[in-house]
């Protein structure tokens, strides 16, 4: 019965029957799971609810991030768990009602159930044979695993094929264990030339789900925004064109890893899926750091909790030298739930101010454009859409602004603007259609010098290679030099 159960409920994900060789792993765990509860509870009736429980709950969570974001469940998205805590408002509105009152009543009654049970006068045997199962399915696991699966089992990553072929129990087990035994890349070797870069400033516009309105929804047709589009039109010291993200509606970090990093996702194997997860590793590769050289100050600005991704630690570790967070502004700074673009653009252009001679590296993440896109003080827009349009035009100021402040200031200077991702508006677009954002990069009062042509598609990692190159060029060093830290 536990097996039949769990099976039908784990193929409600995979969208099909699973043969006998196909079910052996995700039915062992399976088991490992009831002896586990068995153990803990000594009900059996007990733990069959429990691993049952567990297995529609992960079932539904993966079928619904299925839908908004186009990706099931993967082993990472525990690791939003305190942030679900935290913010809860990030995404209780992508959870149908329904869904919520079966979560709530989970987490009420279950601990109450739970109580009672271990209150009452069950056998101490149950106990140990929950140990015995845990045991010998583990034991069976570990055989396997050493004796074939370590070789061919899950040997890289392809989820969507994975959930279909083996179930999603499974493929959150497996692809956790490759994940912890994943090393990282051999650290990169310094740089022997010490010339100061011709590049006195750079800024780098991480924008929250920034993307060109017009592509957006064929439902809902709307303008386009007038800096990108003019920015868009210009030639010589100015390339935009389409970043090719992986990700839809969600998983910033996997953009902002890319283009701090510089390395493309397909190198990143089971760490792509939450590359922030395993940073401190692969440090020698950070932009921050392979510019230290470059930038005497090198900030890193983000208008909400720095505990998100475990920024707070790691962006000193990669060579920011100052991290601005929320306390540099205020409630006036908002625009709906979070701090305006408009608010941040004249953050940075203060920092740009105040930075006497240095030289200077600033990246910024945006918060703005961050859903759920309800209804705004003041704005009569109640459509989703219209919301999110209202809040894009604000990053498109953003992005003017700065192009102006950077014109008038005199400093060589280099911009880099880009969307993390498109945004997820259910009823108006799709995980299936495109996933592309927009990205500008523009270098003022220095002959631009680009190797790529104007409308390329390119990845987080190749955008991030080409401001590397770009700033190399700037300062005389060969183009192989430039590539090298």
């Amino acid at each position: 019965i536990l097996f039949l159960f769990n099976s039908f409920i784990d193929g409600i994900n995979s969208k099909k029957y699973l043969n006998l060789q196909q079910s052996i792993p995700r039915n062992i765990i399976i088991l490992m799971e009831f002896g586990f509860f068995l153990f803990l509870m000594g009900s059996p009736w007990l733990a069959f609810a429990l691993t049952t429980l567990l297995t529609s709950l992960l079932t539904m969570a993966s079928i619904l991030k299925y839908r908004v974001l186009g990706e099931p469940l993967i082993f990472s998205d525990l690791a939003v768990a305190a942030s679900f805590l935290r913010y809860p408002r990030f995404y209780m509105d992508a959870i149908p009602k329904f869904l919520r009152i079966i979560i709530i009543s989970a987490f009420i009654f279950v601990p109450v159930i739970v109580y009672f049970v271990i209150k009452a006068d069950l056998p101490p045997y149950s106990h140990w044979v929950g140990m015995v199962i845990i045991t010998l399915s583990g034991s069976v696991l570990a055989f396997l695993w050493k004796k074939n699966w370590s070789e061919t089992l899950m040997t890289h990553p392809d989820l969507f094929s994975d959930v279909r072929n083996y179930g999603l129990i499974a493929t959150l087990f497996f692809y956790f264990l490759r994940w912890r035994h994943e090393g990282g890349p051999a650290p990169l070797e310094k740089s022997s030339s010490c010339v100061p870069p011709d590049i006195e400033l750079l800024i780098i516009i991480q924008c929250e789900s920034f993307a060109d309105p017009v592509s957006l929804s064929t439902q809902h047709p709307l303008p386009p925004l007038p800096t990108l589009t003019r920015l868009q039109k210009e030639e010589g010291n100015t390339r935009s064109g389409q970043l090719d993200v992986s990700g839809f509606g969600a998983y910033t970090m996997r953009t902002e890893y890319a283009v701090l990093f510089g390395q493309e996702e397909k190198s990143l194997g089971f760490r792509y899926f939450d590359p922030f997860l395993t940073a401190h590793r692969n440090m020698s590769y950070a932009l921050p750091n392979r510019l230290s050289s470059s930038f005497e100050e090198r900030v890193f600005l983000h208008p909400h909790d720095l505990r998100f991704y475990n920024r707070a630690q790691l962006m000193p570790q990669m060579g920011f030298t100052q991290l601005i967070s929320t306390e540099a502004f205020s409630e006036d700074d908002l625009c709906g739930s979070y701090v305006g673009d408009i608010a941040l653009g004249k953050k940075i252009c203060d920092i740009i101010e105040k930075s006497s001679q240095k030289t200077q590296m600033i990246y910024a993440v945006t918060m703005e454009n961050h859903g759920p896109w309800k209804q705004v003080d003041g704005i009569d827009y109640k459509d989703p859409v219209e919301i999110y349009d209202f809040h894009v035009r604000n990053s498109d100021i953003l992005l003017d602004m700065l192009d102006q402040k950077l014109s008038g200031l005199g400093k060589k200077a280099v911009l880099a603007f880009f969307g993390d991702h498109r945004p997820s508006i259910p009823g108006y677009n799709s995980p299936g259609r495109n996933k592309s954002t927009p990205f500008v990069i523009k270098t003022y009062h220095s002959s631009a010098d680009f190797d790529f042509p104007q409308d390329a598609h390119i990845s987080p990692a190749e955008f991030s290679e080409k401001i590397m190159s770009l700033l190399k060029k700037r300062s005389g060093l060969p183009e192989k030099e430039a590539l090298r830290t």
